[in-house]
């Protein structure tokens, strides 16, 4: 467990079974080497699923997105409106603490660094849904139990753009519009056949008719991010409204940190004045 998982634990009163952000996203930097490796970055991605995205920091490259739904060889351009296609080369497998890599030059170039952003299937964090389109309105469900925040969704069967629903595209509709991830828009006109004019909920997101998110036949990827307060009683957090506040650590071994270490704090600052 990290310092900084101790310190607000034993600040908030916490028990331990809380779920932690190192333990559901990671932000992983490395050199490509050319030859087949394992990336370990603490993710549990064989036992509960999620996404891998990498890129080269040090050419164009494309974007590259993997998930367990759709299994390891099963490769999509995040930055492109291609259909899936099918690497064997690419992500290997998905492993207890993190993926392996085999020789793809997009992912494990022996001349380019790269970075990945890993994130972990969990309630009130992210989760990914594939569907087959039936052109008509429905809904999906999904298991984040919470609210979505923002949804990227891709087809899977055919080349297309990424459309994406967010709470902040619209500040009281934000269900009739969306943005292409892939081609830069700016927010797209108002369209009733996206999300079929209906938010998303803590059980499931609604389609309307629209081809790109539900034609007939077509398979369809979705990634769905948590969004908004939660209202969990696990979620711990502490404000200071700067007169003389400050956070109290019961006395524990755990605290005798030695002479090399690091604190970490997820800081929101209200604007100033």
């Amino acid at each position: 467990m990290s310092i900084a998982r101790k310190i607000m634990m034993g600040a908030a009163g916490a028990a331990g079974g809380s779920t932690f952000v190192d333990e559901v996203f990671s932000t992983y930097l490395y050199a490509g080497t050319g030859s087949s490796r394992t990336i370990n970055n603490g993710i549990d991605l064989s036992g509960e699923g999620g996404l891998t995205w990498i890129k080269s920091r040090t050419s164009g490259y494309s974007h590259a997105l993997y998930d367990t739904v759709r299994g390891n060889t099963k490769h999509l351009y995040s930055n492109q409106s291609w259909f899936e296609q099918t690497f064997t080369t690419g992500i290997t497998s998905f492993n207890n603490n993190g993926f392996s890599l085999g020789t793809h030059t997009d992912l494990n170039n022996g001349s380019q660094n790269f970075a990945s952003w890993t994130f972990r299937k969990a309630p009130g964090f992210f989760d990914v849904v594939t569907y087959t389109g039936n052109g008509s309105a429905r809904t999906i469900s999904h298991s984040l139990g919470s609210v979505p925040g923002m949804i990227w969704i891709k087809k899977t069967s055919a080349s297309d753009p990424w459309s994406v629903y967010h709470r902040s595209l619209d500040s009281t509709s934000p269900e009739n519009y969306r943005i292409f991830l892939d081609e830069g828009d700016t927010r797209l006109a108002a369209n009733t056949s996206i999300w079929n004019q209906t938010k998303p909920t803590a059980t499931n997101f609604s389609l309307g008719t629209n081809d790109q998110l539900n034609g007939n036949g077509a398979t369809y990827v979705a990634y769905i991010f948590a969004g908004g307060e939660s209202t969990a009683a696990t979620a711990r957090s502490v404000e200071f409204d700067g007169s003389n506040d400050y956070l109290s650590i019961p006395d524990n071994d755990d605290f005798d940190l030695g002479t090399s270490f690091t604190i970490e704090a997820w800081i929101y600052p209200d604007p100033g004045t």
